[in-house]
């Protein structure tokens, strides 16, 4: 029993139960997203960085994912699916891009 509880403590200490690796970025500060497109493989995954002093955002895509309200964190999502994915801030609709997963 103490051995398998040392083997766990272990492994989440040398990272084998951390996030996925990110393929791409996506900055969000001016009230827009930088870059609006991004490429990632198929399983790719892609973080948005919510850096805009604190002002709320919602990143969206319908059916797809949605961040929830945020103001100065990160959102991960990994894609199992091909094809474009269009994105929307829901509190900001004039804001979009879109991710080409292939």
């Amino acid at each position: 029993m103490r051995t398998a509880l040392l083997a766990s403590v272990l492994l989440l200490a040398t990272g084998c139960a951390s996030e996925p690796d990110v393929d791409a970025t996506v900055h969000i500060s001016n009230v827009r997203f930088d870059p609006q497109e991004v490429s990632i493989p198929l399983g790719g995954t892609v973080e948005w960085q919510f850096d805009d002093e604190g002002l709320l955002h919602e990143v969206h895509a319908d059916g797809v994912f949605d961040s929830g309200v945020n103001g100065d964190s990160t959102f991960r999502f990994t894609f199992d699916t091909p094809g474009d994915v269009e994105y929307h801030c829901s509190i900001h609709p004039y804001m979009s891009g879109t991710i080409h997963v292939s």
